[in-house]
């Protein structure tokens, strides 16, 4: 009689009500990720050549248990990478130097030819430039007009005012020399009979004082006596 009367309590007089019961966990904890996100942008950055990136990701990816194949092939990409990397900077650093001496080599032959070449084939001056110093012979003293012999034909004389006179043929009487001038006498000793050129010298002189004249002789110029 007494454990009825209990168990009618019971079921009259719960022991706790809906409202009191403890709540359920409104915040359950959220599921592990099926991939590493580091393994992830690892790889990714070492398939695009981005080696920092890839190592760096790479070495956070082994906090994680998941995806450390990934993050280690990623880490092995990144590493032939750097490698590739260096050596390329190594070779360049070897092959530069000897591209800049060849270059330099090749510039300095070139110049070389193109001045042997140059200077074999400069014109060679018709007649040289006067060898020797004015001609030093005292010059006869003469009077324009006076009456020389044949024997100075093409001398140089010293006319009284300073001016310089010839001993040529007299073309007025037909025969004889006389004094004539002034002429401008160049003042460069050469040799009766040797080559000229008239745009460097026109008159000259030789070494005993006679005055010579470049005269065009069919295709070539040389020097002849003065006395006409």
């Amino acid at each position: 009689m007494a454990r009825t009367q209990q168990w009618q309590e019971r079921e009259r007089w719960p022991e706790a009500w809906p409202d009191e019961r403890e709540p359920e966990d409104l915040f359950p904890p959220e599921p592990r990720p099926i991939v590493n996100p580091y393994a992830i942008i690892a790889l990714v950055a070492a398939l695009l050549a981005l080696f920092p990136v890839a190592i760096v990701f790479g070495f956070i990816a082994f906090g994680h248990p998941r995806g450390r194949v990934m993050a280690c092939f990623a880490l092995l990409l990144g590493a032939a990478e750097v490698a590739a990397v260096a050596a390329f900077f190594v070779l360049a650093g070897n092959v530069l130097p000897d591209t800049v001496s060849r270059a330099n080599q090749a510039t300095a032959t070139t110049t070389a030819q193109v001045t042997t070449v140059a200077t074999t084939s400069a014109p060679t001056p018709v007649a040289p430039p006067p060898t020797a110093p004015p001609a030093t012979t005292t010059q006869p003293a003469a009077h324009k007009g006076g009456a020389c012999t044949e024997t100075q034909a093409g001398l140089i004389g010293a006319a009284a005012d300073g001016g310089t006179l010839l001993c040529l043929a007299n073309a007025t009487a037909g025969s004889g020399y006389q004094w004539s001038g002034p002429y401008n006498v160049g003042t460069g000793v050469f040799e009766a009979g040797t080559k000229c050129d008239p745009s460097i010298a026109k008159t000259g002189r030789t070494s005993d004082g006679h005055a010579l004249v470049c005269e065009t002789q069919g295709r070539s110029a040389g020097w002849v006596l003065w006395t006409e």
